[in-house]
Parts: structure tokens; sequence; C-alpha cells
């Protein structure tokens, strides 16, 4: 995927340098600024790449109730639990994905754009204030207009609104933003797996590369 081609790329751009990355998933926006505050003080990043899907916008989702009320006790739960329950149920090989966390869920619905953009207002607000970490945010990428995927709210427009919701922000808090959208704007089908909106192999090399440029520029200044 795309950040482990985008790690390698810096450490072959700045080979004096010590990388260590540190990939987290985001369950849902409601949460990012409590995970960011986490993150932020345990294991505070020189430079914070948040990515913005669409799909947020687009579909209903289930959230762990747990992570609803504290995000950060999932972030570093998971894998203890994943432990623990597989030697209660005598499992002797890997931990298997599902643990008694996930089991503890709630439904949202598709989040409206200016809910989306005022949480994710209120959490860079957050990290600027505490933090000295650079911030980078990355928009969605662009809308395959082959797939067969169908959501309450589905279509190229919405993509294209997230993305300017991601540039407005990045304008108003001076960050740099990855515009995915425009990176992928000159190619067809080809970096797009077949029938949904999810990345070839070819277009998550497309994206690093983008990602990679952005991200470097920032290692720069704050080397």
């Amino acid at each position: 995927t795309f950040p482990n081609l985008v790690a390698s790329m810096l450490r072959t751009r700045f080979p004096g340098l010590d990388f260590k990355f540190d990939h987290k998933y985001l369950y849902h926006p409601r949460g990012l600024k409590a995970i960011l505050k986490h993150r932020l003080r345990f294991s505070p990043p020189n430079v914070a790449a948040i990515s913005v899907p669409a799909m947020y916008a687009a579909r209903s989702w289930r959230v762990n109730m747990v992570y609803e009320m504290a995000p950060e006790v999932v972030d570093t739960a998971r894998s203890f639990l994943q432990k623990i329950e597989a030697r209660i149920k005598g499992n002797t090989g890997p931990p298997g994905e599902t643990t008694v966390l996930d089991k503890m869920v709630a439904v949202h619905g598709p989040i409206p754009l200016d809910e989306y953009e005022r949480l994710l207002q209120e959490a860079l607000e957050f990290c600027q204030r505490t933090s000295p970490c650079r911030l980078v945010l990355m928009g969605p990428g662009r809308f395959n207009e082959d797939t067969i995927e169908d959501y309450p709210v589905h279509s190229p427009e919405l993509w294209a609104s997230v993305n300017r919701m991601v540039l407005r922000l990045g304008a108003r808090r001076n960050l740099p933003v990855i515009n995915a959208q425009e990176a992928l704007a000159d190619y067809g089908g080809e970096v797009f797996t077949p029938n949904n909106h999810r990345w070839s192999e070819y277009g998550h090399e497309v994206i690093a590369r983008e990602v990679e440029t952005v991200v470097a520029a920032q290692v720069v200044e704050s080397s």
C-alpha cells in the first residue's frame, strides 16, 4: 500500500535520517481529536499525515462504542485483547481479528459535510495549539465512474466536495495538502481495482509519489 511505498521512498531520499513510521486507522471522524491527543502525548511524531476519506460522508458506519467514548483505549488495548481471547479460546495460532471490543458497536449514518469539517477543524486546532508536530492533510482519491458500489450518498460531486473541504481547511490552517484527486486526474481506470474505489497497485504508486513529495518537504523543514 502507499504508506509502505512512501516509507521506502523517504528512506532512499534521506539515507542519513532514522525514520519510524506508525500507521493508524481512523475508525470515525468523531474520534479524530481524541486519538490525535493520545498519540501526540505518548508517541509524538515530527510529521503527521491525516487522510480524509469521502466514505464517511457516503455511507453508514459501524463504530465501536468503547471507541466512541475513549478511542485511545481501543488504540492501545486491541492487540492485548486479541492475545487474551486467543488464550481463552485455546487458540494456539495467530490471534483472530475479532475481540469483545469489536462486538460492542453503534451505527452512524453518513456524516454531513458541515459536521465533518467541524470535527476536522477541532482536531487540527488542538494539534496546532498543543504540539510542534507538522501536519499534512490528504483528501479523498478520485471517484471511480466504473464502480458498482452503491451507498445512500454516492457521487463524483460528493467526492469533489470532500476534497474542496480538505483544501479549504488546509488554506485556513496554513497546512500543506496532498491533492490525491488532482494527482489521479490524468489517469484512467488503471489506477483502480475493478468496479470499486480501491486503488490498484499502480494507483498506490501514483499516490505514493505525490505523498512522498509533500511529506519530504516537511521532513526538510523539521530537520
